[in-house]
């Protein structure tokens, strides 16, 4: 696709961005279900643990940006017109459900193992443990098929990211989310989390089915071939050392969940929420934009327009950390009353709103850092090149252990140590990939960046002072604790403050809010 046709990234952006808000809005509400249903008790950390090694590959490996995703879309888009490249996608598709089938088989029978050795610490007595080892084992091998899925799902956005069909790669996550909730209404079980992980996997092979028809419609002549096509070892080239970087990514998730283990009933529970809603805006903001940009920024390292590649880079970075400092700042001043309005009935209590406080206050940081990390990465997939991510990944697990033992097992902090470390972690693997790539392609010119920066800075800490104030003022008005008095309070303070940060932003004469407005017009 030339470029005059090719959708602009602004309107991919805007596109994308509604669908994964929509597919948000539902996994909010699914959290909101799971919450209501289990709270922070043992049966939620079962199903937490057991999807840390189902439901976070699925994640990691078949969501938007990842490895496999990243992959196809790095050796598809230089050979999308060629006539073998129906050919290609068909053997990538084959190899990797024959190396994930494998996979999913030893998580199967390897589970009692994989939860003793990730989480064997946990209770303060043989009963509770003896009952949480039962749930997480039968959870973890009910979820196994979604190692396989992953792969399937991320090679089929790919396939469907280089042709521009971004609706069903969006929104299907929905699907996922929508069948925990209905499994949950419908097959209520205060003893057992069972009902939890069948939904979960029924919903991730929804999220699969709906990819098929839109690969089928592409301009790709699927078919077997007894040779390797031309493309499958640069596939392969991309794909295994971005996905062993992924891996590592991930051990330090279980880094986190083996000092969780020991903090106590809920701790483990009150990260994953925590993370999730970090996930919300993030998710939106990252996913929206990683769809568009990285094809531009494939097709600019193929035809060595490193000035071009930087130019984009820049102005994705400076847009995403727009979007950001308000919400980054609202998680900050109003943490606790947020997590009561959303999560607060049924099991979850009082103290489960404290204990996910207490992670949440931590993690929030890390949201500008996550922003600028997973951007940077995506430059290094552009140029072929995944084991630079993977070696800083690899350094990042030894950081990540110590700062955990400290933060945990030293000073105490608890769930606030795991998520202090996590934010830590996400500036010091931004600044190494910085580092790396200013090597590899030289002068990001980011000083270019630093008088918006400020802006946005100063902007989003007098916005979040206006939200604190306003919130503060609206409870001594309206008295009222229900949920939809709460509600109103929250919904008015953020307004007010997010007009409070445009207003000084385009005082200030930046370009975003601009940007964001001619899109907010072009969409009504």
């Amino acid at each position: 696709m030339s470029a005059s046709k090719r959708p602009s990234l602004g309107k991919t952006f805007s596109i994308v961005a509604i669908l994964t808000v929509v597919s948000k809005v539902i996994g909010l509400l699914r959290d909101i279900v799971v919450a209501a249903a289990y709270g922070t008790t043992f049966l939620a950390d079962s199903y937490n643990y057991a999807y840390l090694f189902t439901g976070n590959v699925l994640i990691l490996f078949g969501g938007l940006g990842g490895p496999f995703h990243s992959a196809t879309v790095t050796t598809l888009t230089p050979r999308k017109d060629e006539p073998q490249a129906g050919q290609l996608m068909t053997q990538i598709l084959s190899v990797t459900a024959l190396f994930l089938s494998i996979a999913t088989l030893v998580m199967f029978v390897a589970a009692p193992y994989v939860v003793h050795l990730v989480a064997g610490g946990y209770g303060h007595n043989e009963l509770d443990r003896v009952r949480f080892f039962q749930q997480t084992v039968a959870q973890l091998r009910i979820m196994s098929p979604l190692i396989l899925i992953s792969g399937l799902i991320g090679v089929s956005y790919g396939i469907l990211n280089v042709f521009h069909k971004v609706f069903w790669p969006s929104l299907s996550p929905a699907l996922a989310s929508l069948a925990i909730i209905l499994a949950l209404l419908l097959f209520p079980n205060k003893e057992s989390a069972l009902p939890l992980a069948i939904g979960t996997l029924i919903g991730a092979i929804c999220q699969l089915l709906v990819q098929v028809p839109g690969m089928l419609s592409c301009n790709l002549k699927y078919g077997f071939s007894k040779k390797a096509v031309a493309g499958l070892r640069s596939f392969t080239s991309v794909l295994w050392p971005a996905l062993f970087g992924t891996s590592i990514g991930q051990l330090i998730i279980y880094v986190d969940s083996f000092f969780c283990a020991g903090i106590g009933e809920g701790a483990w529970t009150a990260i994953s929420n925590a993370n999730r809603l970090i996930q919300l805006p993030l998710g939106v903001l990252i996913t929206a934009m990683l769809v568009p940009v990285l094809p531009r920024f494939t097709e600019a390292a193929s035809a060595s327009k490193i000035d071009h590649l930087k130019a984009d880079f820049r102005r994705a970075l400076s847009f995403l950390w727009f979007l950001a400092m308000p919400l980054t700042m609202i998680l900050i001043v109003l943490p606790a009353p947020i997590i009561r309005l959303l999560f607060q009935r049924g099991a979850f209590n009082h103290g489960s709103t404290i204990l996910v406080t207490q992670a949440l206050l931590f993690l929030v940081p890390s949201i500008i850092f996550y922003i600028g990390r997973d951007l940077i990465t995506r430059v290094f997939y552009a140029f072929q090149d995944s084991k630079t991510p993977y070696y800083v990944a690899i350094c990042a697990i030894f950081v990540k252990a110590l700062l955990d033992y400290l933060f945990v097992i030293v000073f105490h902090l608890g769930v606030s140590g795991i998520s202090l470390a996590t934010s830590l972690i996400t500036i010091f693997n931004l600044v190494c990939l910085a580092l790396l790539l200013r090597r590899k392609i030289g002068q990001l010119e980011l000083t270019k960046l630093l008088l918006p920066i400020s802006i946005m800075t100063g902007a989003s800490i007098v916005s979040g002072l206006v939200v604190y104030f306003s919130f503060a003022q609206l409870q001594q008005v309206i008295v009222t604790m229900n949920v939809l008095a709460l509600a109103f309070k929250i919904g008015v303070a953020t307004a007010i403050g997010g007009i409070v940060y445009f207003v000084v932003c385009s005082i200030c004469r930046l370009h975003e809010p601009n940007m964001l407005l001619e899109r907010v017009l072009k969409r009504s």
